[in-house]
């Protein structure tokens, strides 16, 4: 066993184990990394592999914490060019969407506007991509676009209006 002191010892080879790694080994400190299988194998190995910047996060009202999340996926981004990239969302918007009750937003939506009935309408939802986008910055990836389909390209009348929203997407593989 090396006898030398490291500044850290990380146990666990997923995806929080070796950005962690990284990112103290990138500020000058002595890592070891330890991990049972290989890295990646376990939990990391099943997720989705999303930087996204916690949208739903909005409806919380938790501002600083979607602006942190937004900053620090353009950092990985940047970062990592040659294993993360764009990756297109399609968001239907439909009348009969609903949302969770116990938000904050939902709460006020349905007082101010009782008619929605837990219901999140398109503008709402536009609203908060906006938003997200303001405060992500957007230097990376492209902001949110509207995309409307036609009854041609198989679209139901119900589904026609929809937005584009992109979130950075990574890959492990080496």
């Amino acid at each position: 066993m090396n006898k030398k002191v490291h500044d850290l010892f990380i146990i666990g080879g997923g995806v929080n184990g070796c950005g962690v790694a990284r990112d103290a080994a990138g500020r000058g400190l002595s890592v070891v990394l330890t991990e049972m299988k290989d890295l990646g194998s376990a939990t990391s190995s099943s997720s989705t592999k999303l930087f996204h910047g916690g949208l739903r996060y909005l409806e919380f009202f938790e501002f600083r914490l979607v602006k942190e999340a937004l900053d620090e996926r353009e950092v990985l981004l940047k970062a990592m060019p040659h294993i993360s990239w764009p990756m297109r969302f399609i968001l239907p918007l439909n009348k009969s969407q609903r949302f969770e009750s116990n938000t904050p937003v939902s709460k006020l939506i349905n007082k101010i506007f009782p008619f929605y009935k837990n219901r999140r309408p398109a503008w709402l939802i536009r609203v908060g991509l906006f938003l997200y986008d303001l405060m992500g910055g957007r230097k990376i990836l492209p902001p949110t676009l509207s995309v409307s389909c036609t009854e041609r390209k198989g679209c139901s009348k119900a589904w026609r209006k929809n937005l584009c929203e992109y979130k950075g997407h990574f890959s492990e593989k080496r």
